[in-house]
């Protein structure tokens, strides 16, 4: 019964330190309207239409974006057109 009882007592006293530890020094971000969102690195014309999806790129994100003509866009999260299709 000792075997059994050590190892399971020393499960929970570790778990219950390593959450003590791990909750001394914590921070909670908030979204919001605060002066860091006003900075901006680069905008993205609405003309551009909706946003398809959002790719891993070897440079960073990519964003597809499709306007209501079919035309496809990629532009990367600066803001920089990478490329356009034209469907016909």
């Amino acid at each position: 019964m000792r075997n059994r009882l050590l190892p399971g007592l020393l499960v929970v006293l570790l778990f219950a330190g390593g959450f003590l530890l791990g909750n001394r020094n914590t921070t909670v971000a908030y979204a919001g309207s605060g002066s860091s969102m006003s900075m901006r690195h680069g905008s993205i014309p609405k003309s551009y239409g909706r946003l398809v999806t959002a790719i891993p790129d070897s440079i960073g994100t990519g964003l597809v974006f499709e306007d209501k003509d079919g035309v496809i866009r990629f532009v990367s999260v600066t803001g920089m057109k990478e490329g356009e299709l034209a469907r016909y």
